[in-house]
């Protein structure tokens, strides 16, 4: 599999730059650079500079230069005797003295230079070049050191290098890198964009003379200037240091007061005649935390970017920074990062798609010496499984690097990656989880036992008491030799690192996606999430007492917050540090102070009186109270897990049940899974009231949350199956829990991660179903599991064994009817299977069926006794808008809008009852939608167009970002068509560029979602006809290549028509109708029309 990308340079793709020698190489701009020399060549010359240095080497006669770069065309030598003398003048090349294109008499040229592309963006790499050990840095950041083996990012470093050179050019050096946890922020300035910038004649005529870094995390409290100038002083010029006989705290004192001698240092250090502009760098790494940690004061925020911003335009420091996106807006409260974004300063940086993962797995590989291994059950190699794992993980990259790792360290005595091996990890989804619990299993039980309390010194969260998050832990806080092993040995597993913070030993989690991927550190958070609320909160409340100097008005008054954080101080596992405990301390103090002044020494020796009264009782009350929060618990509970949470779920608004679980919840803080005062059952509610949680937060948008929570639950539950094996109760929990946590999975589009738990809940059914054969809920679930499969099936195109699973669901759905007859709410869960089945004849193109199903089930529900009832009302709903499409396909759109109304008197009906379901808000949406593509009594399109974005921009709180952005791209190609139809070019094709955009949008954030790729596809189409009515016929051809190319897989599998016509338009655009006449032919029996260009 690894040959395919070591391709000769003449099968290379040379649009962008490269080097030749000294020269950078600059096809799109006609230019070659070194330095800050700059040449524009005649586009004829940089074609045959071109084709020279794709046949590096090779001796190239004037007849074969002439055939390619001057094709049809008698030229005779004279034209490419002229343009091998200007590229030579360009160059500073000579034809006797050549160093890059020589003559060769009676033959012709070859070049002399090395040609080669910058750091990371090489296509091709050559065997056994890598001689360092693994290729792969694991859960650490790529650096320097990798610099040769980091592939997969070539275009994001070639963009983020020029917009360098442009912001130098602008006059203020600063660029802001922008992305999600995990993206690989860090690895791209340190082993992509440094070394370019870095090596002799640097790149774009920028040069990096030396380059440091500062990670914000590592930083202590009160150490931020002293920190950024031990960062400064590693600046090194002909080794020397550009700030000799300074240390770090002087440095910083100068920062303070009189920065602009600082940098006028910087200033007189750089070379004076250098070719290339000179600079020295800074990069700032988790800009997020300065932004948002309590550890720094306004003040110090202020002061730090004021810095930032002297440094990027003093003409001598390049500032780099990067940022997670989600704490973007806190940016705006500081004009000096935001000050560049208009012109550039800010790159997003989007998550990798297939080709660029295929290169981080094959290229460092093949550099390495190794090959994959093939998959015998499935003939799939192990690069091809480990791509189609990491396209929709959150944690792609941290979590890809770290499985290759592993399977570098495990591989065979012939350098094979195995796919054994790659099982036996659990695949990328399980390969942390499972090599932490190897490495815990080997512990003793004392070592073992210290896990949480290590955890404790690792994982707090953010200001917002909410976001998870990571610190270090310092060494000297371990307390006994199993903690100290037990941290060993997790950094000898590559779990944790062992790093200097501020001289001082400490020790850190290599990535934050250990926290969401190891089931025993998310049941720990879950488990001890209110304790890391209030140390968190501790954490703040003492920053600023300090910030304050120490000023009482902002110790912990007396009430809960004292109290708990009283109650943390007895917390083993949660250690206080010494200001922790100085501000607690003083809080506690304050409070005494204050009842003593107030009540006097009567009243004190009275309230002793009386509480020692009161603590004769308070035994016999705690019992009683102890009794009464079960009780309690209990009635939660069953709200939670009983009739009246079926119908919230199926409404999608378990929101509605947060506060209660978290009630529910404060009953079992009490006790701990070991300690034996719970019982059975007790556990078992334990188990349901987490898993509850983890419905609730998945309802809420907070997946983390979610995923914590449902992990606890499954440690709670399946230790209480272990003793009751048969319970159906919590089979069925456990069922739940395994679907919603493959819910989440197929949410993220992640497939192969939602196979083994949508099948974990099968076999939970399923042995319900042994059990208790003729049980209704033992039928049901089984039922939903199947259709689970079938839902699935249909993602990864396996139309025809999702068809059966949906009739073997709806045959369930049946025999639950037969055996509970007198009960009706079988009806909604019947249509619900009648409307999957539907839509496996629809991807299988059989229409007509899909439309006699849909009528069949709308038929049902209308005449049973549910139609009023919300769950009823949503399935109805959907089968409406579904049939109006169907009819759409077929041409009827009189038929289409009159079912489409038919779905808006649901809706209204729905919403009614309750206006902030976002799943019913979305139905209005595309109700509106629909309305707008199938009315046929439009007189002002725009004006139309103009009050749908009003509605949806005054009700957007009603509806996420991705939907709204989707809904008005929706809005823009419909106009765009409408408008093309009544001959109106110039709007057409303004709207038809705004839907594209907004599409292109929408599937680079969901690569996997190929509805918004055929909605791309149906974009760039309209813009297609657009020119062909202004006679730009080639222009056109070219976006329906672009089309044709990007459906044409889905099209191989899925006949549904919202597909197959976008891909059979096309092919005619091209000419090229023939090529499919069984796909037009299906079209066709069943009615389809509209799918000519």
């Amino acid at each position: 599999m690894l040959c395919c990308l070591v391709k000769p340079f003449s099968q290379l793709n040379m649009s962008n730059a490269f080097f030749f020698g000294d020269w950078q190489v600059e096809p799109a701009a006609n230019t070659v650079r070194c330095g800050k020399q700059v040449y524009q060549l005649e586009p004829k010359a940089m074609d045959v500079l071109l084709l020279l240095c794709r046949h590096a080497g090779e001796v190239l006669s004037s007849d074969d230069i002439a055939s390619q770069c001057w094709p049809g065309t008698d030229t005779g030598d004279n034209p490419l005797h002229k343009i091998i003398t200007q590229l030579r003048k360009a160059l500073g090349d000579s034809a006797t003295a050549s160093k890059y294109i020589e003559t060769i008499r009676k033959r012709g040229y070859r070049t002399l230079a090395e040609v080669r592309f910058p750091l990371g963006q090489e296509h091709s790499v050559q065997q056994h070049s890598w001689q360092q050990g693994s290729p792969f840095p694991g859960l650490q950041a790529y650096d320097a050191r990798y610099a040769r083996v980091f592939f997969g990012r070539g275009s994001q470093i070639d963009t983020l290098l020029s917009r360098i050179a442009q912001q130098i050019q602008f006059g203020r050096a600063f660029c802001l890198l922008l992305g999600p946890s995990g993206s690989g922020k860090s690895s791209l300035i340190n082993a992509g964009v440094m070394p370019n910038l870095m090596q002799p004649g640097g790149y774009n005529g920028v040069q990096v003379l030396s380059f440091s870094s500062l990670d914000l995390a590592d930083v202590a409290p009160g150490q931020l200037l002293t920190d950024l100038a031990s960062a400064l002083l590693d600046w090194e010029l002909n080794d020397e240091p550009v700030f000799a006989g300074d240390s770090a705290q002087s440095l910083a004192e100068a920062l303070r007061l009189q920065p602009d001698q600082i940098i006028a240092r910087a200033v007189a250090n750089l070379p004076k005649a250098a070719q290339a502009k000179s600079r020295f760098a800074l990069f700032v790494d988790r800009l997020e935390v300065l932004l948002s940690s309590p550890l720094f004061s306004s003040a110090e925020r202020e002061q730090f970017t004021q810095l930032l911003e002297q440094l990027a335009t003093s003409g001598a420091v390049l500032v780099l920074s990067a940022c997670r996106n989600e704490f973007y807006p806190l940016l705006v409260d500081y004009p000096s990062l935001i000050a560049g974004k208009a012109k550039g300063a800010h790159f997003d940086l989007a998550a990798p798609g297939r080709a660029d993962l295929l290169q981080m797995i094959r290229l460092p590989a093949l550099a390495a010496g190794l090959s994959f291994d093939t998959d015998p059950d499935s003939a799939t190699p192990l690069d091809e499984l480990l791509c189609s794992e990491a396209a929709s993980n959150p944690d792609a990259l941290p979590m890809l690097q770290y499985t290759l790792q592993e399977l570098y360290l495990r591989r065979s005595k012939d350098n094979k990656l195995l796919v054994s091996v790659y099982k036996t990890l659990g695949g990328i989804e399980g390969a942390i989880g499972k090599n932490a619990e190897q490495a815990i299993a080997k512990l003793s039980a004392d070592e073992k036992a210290s896990l949480p309390r290590v955890l404790s010194m690792l994982v707090t969260l953010r200001e917002d008491e909410k976001s998870i998050t990571s610190r270090s832990g310092r060494v000297t806080q371990l307390q006994t030799d199993a903690e100290r092993a037990l941290v060993q040995t997790m950094v000898e597993q590559r779990l944790f690192v062992s790093h200097l913070q501020s001289g001082e030993p400490c020790f850190s989690i290599a990535h934050e996606a250990l926290l969401r991927r190891w089931p025993r550190a998310t049941a720990w958070i879950a488990e001890h999430f209110d304790s890391l609320s209030v140390k968190s909160r501790l954490q703040h409340l003492t920053r600023r007492w300090h910030t304050e100097h120490y000023n009482s008005a902002y110790l912990l008054a007396e009430g809960k917050p004292l109290q708990e954080a009283l109650q943390l101080k007895q917390n083993r596992l949660f250690q206080l540090d010494a200001e922790e405990s100085e501000f607690l301390q003083a809080s506690a103090h304050k409070v005494r102070l204050k009842r003593w002044i107030r009540r006097g020494t009567v009243a004190l020796l009275c309230v002793l009186t009386f509480t020692a009264i009161t603590m004769s009782v308070k035994s016999y009350k705690a019992e009683l109270l102890a009794q009464q929060k079960r009780l309690a618990a209990e009635n939660l509970l069953g709200f939670m897990v009983g009739e009246f949470a079926d119908k919230l779920r199926s409404i999608g608004r378990m929101d509605l049940l947060d506060g209660i679980s978290n009630k529910a919840l404060e009953y079992f803080t009490d006790f701990t899974p070991s300690d034996g005062s719970l019982t059975t059952e007790a556990r078992l509610q334990h188990g349901q009231t987490l898993e509850a949680m983890g419905e609730v937060a998945y309802s809420r948008g907070k997946t983390d949350e979610a995923v914590a929570a449902l992990q606890a639950a499954r440690v709670q539950l399946e230790a209480v199956l272990a003793e009751q094996p048969d319970n159906l109760e919590l089979l069925k929990t456990l069922g739940a829990n395994a679907f919603w946590l493959g819910q989440i999975q197929y949410d993220a589009s992640n497939w192969q991660a939602t196979q083994p738990e949508f099948e974990r809940y099968y076999q939970y059914s399923e042995r319900m179903f042994e059990l208790a054969p003729d049980n209704v809920d033992a039928i049901m679930e089984l039922s939903y599991a199947t259709n689970s499969l079938g839902s699935l099936a249909m993602e990864r195109q396996q139309f025809d064994t999702a068809r059966q699973n949906f009739e073997e669901s709806l045959r369930l759905k049946l025999l639950a009817q037969t055996q509970d007859a007198g009960n009706n709410r079988f009806q909604a869960d019947i249509a619900n299977a009648r409307s999957w089945l539907a839509s496996s004849a629809q991807a299988l193109g059989d229409i007509s069926s899909a439309v006699r199903i849909h009528r069949q089930l709308q038929s049902e529900l209308e005449g049973s006794d549910l139609a009023q009832e919300a769950y009823a009302l949503h399935r109805l709903t959907a089968s409406y808008q579904i049939l109006a499409d169907l009819l759409g396909y077929q041409g009827r759109n009189i038929d289409a809008m009159a079912v489409s109304e038919r779905s808006y008197i649901a809706i209204s009906k729905m919403i009614e009852q309750d206006p902030k379901n976002a799943n019913w808000q979305r139905r209005k949406y595309y109700y509106y939608f629909q309305s707008f593509k199938f009315s046929d009594d439009l007189e002002d399109i725009e004006l139309k167009l103009a009050e749908l974005t009003d509605t949806m921009q005054s009700e957007q709180e009603l509806l996420p970002e991705v939907s709204r952005h989707e809904f008005l791209a929706r809005y823009w190609l419909t106009a765009a068509e409408r408008l093309l139809s009544r001959k109106n070019v110039t709007a057409s094709q303004k709207y038809a560029e705004r839907a594209y955009e907004l599409f292109n949008k929408l599937t680079e954030q969901y690569p996997q979602n190929i509805s918004y790729l055929a909605l791309l596809s149906d974009s760039q189409l309209l813009q297609a006809k657009v020119l062909m009515v202004l006679n730009k016929a080639s222009d056109a051809i070219a976006l329906c290549q672009q089309a044709e190319q990007r459906l044409t897989d889905v099209a191989a599998n899925n006949k549904d028509p919202r597909y197959s016509i976008t891909f059979i338009k096309a092919l005619d655009c091209q000419g090229k109708l023939e090529s499919q006449p069984e796909l037009i032919a299906l079209l066709q029996q069943n009615d389809v029309v509209g799918f000519t260009f």
